[in-house]
């Protein structure tokens, strides 16, 4: 069986309702309106959703999951500089850590927590068919009822997300000048240790290193034996590796990691927290994470 498929540019485990959200693909805390803004924001989206698969015939249980304190990932993404290390001596920038380790992902949720999955897997292949259709119907309307947005999919309404978070921060940080002062000597230190830098723009040098190794990831997999047959623009099949091969691409990509965070210490602590709170504030508008 092939491997789930994900985004080159950052995986995303997203259905209507259905997928997983892991530690390393989770949505970053809420925005200006608090945790319990965004999930009074999720449960709304939620009853519509009901509603509407209840006028479609289909039984469908509001459902916001529970997900965990994450502390340690928390602190990562805001900068702290000993959470991102030990973070990163385990799963480098997180691209071959799964493959390295299949069963090392941390998961916060995951389809088969939703009560809708049992609801679901009672149907028939037709039923289920229906149902999915309808899902996708409600979960659309239910989007464009409590924040206004249209989209056409979870995946559209993640990529619309997506889209104008990558605009946000790089209107807003690219050009803030401590963050320009401070990506110029991170990329200093690590062109001295024999890294390539692109461009010292404070966006493109926080995503340097992940993209570095997701496009190794990526030229393996289009080599490997699973053809990219139907899958949208963008998305590839996880290349099929031995899991000692794919261990040796880890060390490489920890090793990575962590010089990166060496040169980067005084960058990451300035600008991940501006850059979850933008990325919070944006999810915010699109009703926070996957419906």
């Amino acid at each position: 069986m092939p491997y789930r498929h994900r985004v080159a540019a950052g995986a995303l485990c997203a259905a209507m309702l259905t997928g997983c959200v892991s530690a390393t693909e989770a949505d970053p805390e809420p925005g200006a309106g608090g945790a319990d803004a965004s999930k009074q924001q999720a449960q709304r989206i939620q009853s519509a959703i009901a509603d509407c698969m209840k006028q479609q015939g289909f039984k469908y249980v509001a459902w916001v999951p529970e997900q965990d304190a994450l502390e340690e990932f928390d602190k990562a993404s805001s900068g702290d500089y000993e959470a991102m290390r030990r973070e990163r001596s385990s799963h480098g920038f997180g691209v071959f850590d799964l493959l390295a380790d299949p069963g090392g992902k941390r998961v916060v949720w995951s389809e088969s927590d939703s009560p809708n999955h049992t609801i679901k897997n009672e149907l028939s292949d037709a039923q289920r068919a229906a149902y999915d259709k309808a899902l996708t119907s409600c979960g659309n309307a239910a989007i464009k009822q409590v924040t206004g947005r249209v989209v056409t999919s979870e995946a559209d309404r993640a990529e619309q997300r997506n889209k104008l978070i990558d605009q946000t921060l790089e209107r807003e940080l690219n050009g803030e000048p401590r963050l320009v002062e401070l990506a110029a000597a991170m990329g200093d230190c690590l062109k001295g240790k024999g890294y390539r830098v692109d461009s010292l723009k404070p966006v493109d040098l926080d995503r340097r290193g992940a993209r570095e190794f997701e496009a190794q990831k990526r030229a393996l997999a289009m080599k490997d034996d699973i053809p990219e047959r139907d899958l949208p623009e963008g998305r590839y099949y996880e290349p099929r590796l031995p899991q000692a091969t794919a261990k040796q691409y880890l060390g490489r990509e920890i090793k990575a990691a962590l010089d990166d965070l060496e040169c980067g210490r005084d960058f990451y602590a300035a600008y991940l927290p501006r850059k979850r709170a933008i990325s919070a504030q944006v999810g915010d508008l699109f009703g926070g994470g996957g419906i």
